[in-house]
């Protein structure tokens, strides 16, 4: 009898993703907040007005312990309990106002029926225990809730076979606290088949408020871990261009190391389409292919597909390729949930690494698709091999960075070839509490074997070029006395000397070499170029100060950075092949003065940073960024950003967002982005939310300029059910919606 009953909670435990209907709070063990301990209270989410208490006590009971007012055996055996009827054993309780039956066979229970374990408990009119595995159990009206989960239901029959196949005849299911039903998931007939870790309902309803959002004649849901074939819940949205969209994502477990997800695409105006994810875990790593193909109504197929592959294979080899292509020509799926997106250039590469401690190396093949023919093909690396080794001490630090890349220019229309790079970086440390001083010297060597397509001839070069740098800094320290606390302030100055002497380079070509923006942090770099192409030529002095002011409880409140470089010599190297000694590229005898400013308050945190050319009295960078929260669950953020930039593409715009909560539950969010440049509001966003402590909605109306320069309006809602799914769309732009809604401190 005793494993009989243990059987029967355990099963019932598993009933917690089931069904179920509105019951009175005090039926579900549930305990309002007020009443809840301290630390009680501290696990409840910000919207949740109560917790379930577990009622269960274990006992000391080794067996079976009957009571009731009434005790009576039968001449058949039956044992009839009338009156405050209850059966206890070590895990289970069962009771009732009758409960009538045979040990090891049956019981069958009315009225108040109450069955308990730890974490569950189930209600019910009427319900009959099988102990003999001739007939099914089952419980009328049923109720039943875990206390972990949260999750409880209810149900007209609940049923168990005797293979462990549940039952459940007109039920619901949901997340939400008794007093706040906001969502139910409905099932006019439920199969939960704990042996294969899934289950099924027939005329599913998803009700939002007690009104039908979601139908589904048939849904299968998931009992446990185990992955489960499946349709996921579908996405749509609506705008002004494109009419009516939605997906519906549909899961197969192929296998235990093998699962693909395919999604069916539509959009009213444009056409249908299909995106295919598959997924296969080996024991040294992940391959991943992706496929999206749409057929648009008036441009045809439009194809991207991508297959990735990352392995391990022990502590010291790994290796990994990616393949992305777009067969289309150019042409990009309007409807797209895959990681493949619009680029110039889709990447097929393969790599084979080796590592041991400071010892890397790794060598790579790189080739592109180009689908625009009208745009340069960058060069590929046919291969490129790089290993790099470092050795560091407190006094000492080296490093050494090897790298060999055959350049291929798949035009064939200008140069390629191949390129030897060595770097050595070695330095010495001299540093203490108040103080630091490092002397350095960085070693470049290149080695070039070209061939010219246009004149259809081969050539040979080299360069070897020594760098010298001293970095240093003094730390200074005091304490402030503010509002009769301790606070602390920091002082460091900077000063770095920097010494890369002029080498002719017109014949070095230009494989990968980029110009560094210019900013504090890059102010005290070694090199004035990215890439291992250009050797940058300067003789310059930086100045530098950083401050920081922390609180009592050592939590930085204030930073303050500034500095400049001052140039000794003009610079003639630039990414062009021209680097005549006579002419200078750049004969600036300063830098912009590079400021920076940030404080983070209790309510509200502000950042900063300005470069100021003092030579023109003109500012060429402004960035502030604010977050403020002046009262409790209002929010605001505030950007703007002025940059001009030496290749035209100056920047200056505004935005601001916020949200305000319109009473405990309901947010009214905003966005709005100016570009002045553009003299045009680049996105609007106006939407409500609401949220307790099981549901999160949000209805938002967006305008935004999207990627092609066109400006496009939607209508955009999102469910979010806790314990179920989420359903809806926000948009695939980034938005108020998602970054503050969904992603800010408002909810679980």
């Amino acid at each position: 009898m005793v494993k009989h009953l243990r059987t029967y909670a355990l099963f019932f435990q598993s009933l917690f993703i089931l069904p179920l209907a509105q019951a009175q709070v005090d039926q579900w063990d549930w305990a309002p907040k007020e009443s809840l301990t301290a630390e009680q209270q501290k696990q409840l989410g910000r919207y949740c007005q109560g917790s379930y208490i577990n009622s269960w006590q274990a006992t000391d009971i080794t067996g079976t312990n009957l009571s009731a007012d009434l005790i009576v055996r039968d001449k058949n055996g039956v044992i009839h309990l009338q009156g405050a009827a209850e059966i206890k054993q070590p895990q289970t309780s069962l009771s009732a106002d009758k409960i009538e039956g045979v040990p090891d066979e049956y019981y069958r229970a009315s009225g108040n029926v109450i069955l308990r374990s730890d974490g569950q408990l189930i209600r019910s009119s009427s319900g009959y225990i099988d102990n003999s595995g001739k007939a099914p159990t089952a419980f009328n009206d049923a109720k039943f809730i875990n206390h972990k989960s949260g999750a409880r239901g209810e149900a007209k029959l609940l049923s168990r076979s005797q293979d462990g196949v549940a039952f459940i005849e007109e039920g619901f299911f949901t997340t939400c606290e008794p007093n706040n039903e906001s969502w139910k998931l409905y099932g006019s007939s439920i199969e939960l088949n704990p042996n294969s870790g899934f289950g099924t309902a027939k005329h599913v309803q998803i009700r939002i408020a007690d009104l039908p959002i979601f139908y589904f004649p048939w849904l299968r849901f998931p009992l446990d871990n185990r992955r489960q074939t499946g349709f996921l819940f579908p996405s749509f949205g609506y705008s002004a261009s494109d009419g009516l969209s939605t997906s519906t994502p549909f899961y197969w477990n192929i296998a235990q190391n093998y699962d693909a997800t395919i999604t069916p695409q539509y959009i009213q105006e444009k056409g249908a389409g299909i995106d295919l994810e598959l997924r296969h875990l080996s024991p040294y790593g992940q391959t991943t292919y992706e496929q999206s193909s749409f057929s648009d109504n008036d441009e045809g197929e439009q194809t991207l597909i991508k297959l990735t592959s990352t392995q391990k294979f022990n502590q010291h080899f790994n290796a990994g390729l990616t393949a992305e292509g777009n067969p289309t020509e150019d042409k990009y799926p309007e409807a797209n949930s895959t990681s493949i997106g619009e680029k110039d250039n889709y990447e097929r590469s393969a790599y084979l690494g080796f590592n041991n401690g400071n010892f890397l190396n790794k060598i790579k093949y790189l080739t592109y698709q180009t689908p625009d023919t009208k745009n340069d093909k960058p060069f590929e690396w046919l291969p490129r091999l790089s290993s790099s080794y470092r050795i560091a001490s407190s006094y000492l630090d080296y490093k050494i960075d090897a790298q060999y890349t055959d350049f291929y220019d798949p035009a064939e229309d200008n140069f390629d070839g191949q390129r030897t790079a060595l770097n050595q970086d070695v330095n010495l440390n001299f540093s203490n509490t108040w103080g630091s001083l490092t002397p350095g010297v960085l070693a470049q060597y290149r080695d070039y074997n070209l061939h010219n397509y246009t004149t259809d001839s081969e050539s040979d070069t080299s360069i070897t070029h020594l760098t010298s740098y001293i970095d240093s800094s003094i730390s200074f320290e005091r304490r402030l006395m503010i509002s009769d606390e301790s606070w602390r302030q920091t002082l460091m100055p900077r000063l770095s000397y920097l010494n890369s002497p002029y080498e002719d380079q017109d014949l070095i070509p230009d494989f990968d070499a980029t110009e560094s923006t210019m900013t504090y942090s890059q102010a005290f770099s070694h090199t004035r170029f990215n890439g291992n192409d250009r050797i940058g030529d300067t003789e310059q002095v930086t100045l530098g100060v950083e401050s920081r002011i922390y609180d009592a409880n050592n939590s930085e409140k204030w930073a303050f950075k500034a500095g400049q470089v001052f140039y000794l010599k003009d610079r003639y190297v630039g990414i062009n092949n021209n680097t005549d000694k006579n002419t200078a590229i750049d004969d600036s005898k300063r830098s912009n003065l590079l400021t920076s400013a940030s404080y983070n308050g209790n309510r509200y945190s502000l950042t900063g940073n300005l470069n100021y050319n003092l030579d023109d009295s003109e500012v060429n960078l402004v960035q502030l960024v604010a977050t403020l929260e002046p009262v409790d669950d209002i929010k605001i953020n505030l950007s703007y950003l002025y940059t001009v930039d030496n290749t035209g593409d100056d920047a200056k715009q505004a935005s601001i967002g916020s949200i305000f909560p319109l009473n405990q539950n309901w947010s009214m969010f905003t966005q709005y982005t100016y570009d002045f440049l553009k003299q045009d509001a680049t996105k609007e966003i106006a939407g409500l939310g609401y949220e307790n402590c099981c549901i999160k909605v949000s209805f938002s109306y967006q305008d935004w300029l999207n990627d092609d320069e066109k400006f496009d309006r939607g209508v955009f809602l999102q469910f979010t059910l806790r314990g179920l799914s989420t359903a809806g769309r926000a948009n695939i732009e980034s938005s108020v919606a998602d970054t503050y809604w969904n992603q800010g401190q408002v909810g679980y």
